[in-house]
């Protein structure tokens, strides 16, 4: 028998690899013989670098970077050498995470860390770049990000844009690309991101996700106003415009910048992911696969890792049991769509952080009353 166990991380609690241990470990207790083939997956969000470096039999690796404030600190990325790959999240230089909620100020935030981690992967001669969007601090257009990369904004009167400066990217006349690393031409950059939001206007950058960052309402307009000149002269620069692309607005409009400048092309993070682990082959001739993150409801079939792991497994008849420490609404609906089981893992009435700390031994549990279960019906359907 052999069980494919793809599941995302349980937030606050496991990682994707330590997930896929656990229930590898729980199906061992009930069927010893099973080949237990463990991938461990993301969305394209936190954790997608840790699941494909544990997937991929990568590497983490350490860069000097700026936080969106300019303020040093140390981020990581993944860098998978036989394929010569590098999975990063732009949240690891710029998130909002290392900025307390009253030191947040979009006006003076900047992506030149995201940068700083790029050139350090360009010097290890990428074939290319899986980049997860979100988190951001910044609603700069990418601007400090391309600072980093060697392009230089100008207003008519000469005057230089500074990479923490966005809110003067609305007097940029020129931009000057010369000193673009031409070895970037050579590199394929995908965005996993289920963001499709453009850079500009009501369903915008700004619009739609400053005001989580710290845009006040009565500074919409004046971002806007920056993005929209800066998105001209990037649509100016590129063969095709980008400002009005499906995802240019995703991580304060850093999408914008990525496809611009660098030839990003935009896909959703489960597919990626299911993609650059080689998902399809693996379960195409499985008896049945494992999934699971934290929490499941109606939302997990827009883009969530258990629903792009069914959808794979569908198409080769392979049933799909997904497990949870949280059950929400419209769970139901999943089953209609092509879940065989949706598990939940809580086994006791608890306050969270009690429910937390036993997170493991609880998914380990479920996993094996699983198991025993299918023992018993498929023993009763063979009589």
């Amino acid at each position: 028998m052999k069980i494919v166990i793809a599941p995302d991380s349980f937030k606050e609690t496991m990682t994707a690899k330590t997930v896929a241990k656990t229930m590898a470990s729980a199906v061992k207790e009930v069927w010893p013989d099973a080949q237990c083939v463990e991938v461990p997956m993301a969305d394209g969000g936190e954790g997608t670098t840790e699941s494909l470096v544990d997937a991929l039999d990568g590497e983490l690796r350490e860069v000097a970077v700026v936080d969106a404030l300019g303020r040093a600190r140390t981020a990581h990325f993944g860098w998978i050498a036989q394929q010569r790959l590098a999975v990063l999240e732009v949240a690891q230089a710029i998130g909002i995470e290392h900025i307390r909620p009253e030191e947040r100020d979009p006006k003076c935030s900047g992506t030149a860390g995201v940068g700083m981690i790029l050139n350090h992967i360009l010097d290890l001669a990428p074939r290319k770049i899986i980049v997860g969007l979100g988190g951001s601090a910044t609603n700069d257009g990418g601007w400090g990000m391309c600072y980093e990369l060697g392009i230089r904004a100008t207003s008519s009167d000469g005057n230089s844009v500074g990479p923490f400066e966005p809110l003067n990217l609305s007097d940029a006349a020129h931009i000057d690309v010369s000193n673009l690393d031409s070895r970037w031409k050579d590199v394929e950059v995908i965005l996993a991101c289920d963001v499709t939001n453009p850079l500009l206007g009501e369903s915008g950058a700004t619009a739609v996700f400053g005001p989580q960052k710290g845009v006040k309402p009565e500074e919409i307009a004046l971002f806007d106003g920056a993005l929209a000149v800066w998105g001209h002269l990037m649509d100016d620069h590129c063969a095709s415009p980008v400002a009005h692309r499906a995802g240019a607005g995703a991580a304060g409009g850093l999408g914008a910048a990525f496809m611009a400048f660098l030839g990003a092309e935009n896909k959703s993070g489960v597919d990626v992911v299911i993609d650059t682990v080689g998902l399809e082959n693996i379960v195409q001739d499985a008896d049945l696969v494992l999934t699971g993150e934290g929490g499941i409801d109606f939302q997990t079939k827009f883009g969530k890792t258990p629903w792009g792991v069914m959808r794979t497994a569908r198409k080769y008849g392979v049933p799909t049991v997904a497990f949870a420490g949280k059950l929400g609404e419209g769970i139901d609906s999943l089953y209609d769509d092509g879940f065989a089981a949706i598990v939940p893992t809580v086994r006791e009435v608890s306050d969270l952080a009690t429910a937390l700390a036993k997170a493991q031994p609880s998914l380990f549990e479920s996993v094996k009353m699983m198991c025993r279960i299918l023992n018993v019906t498929c023993n009763m359907w063979s009589k």
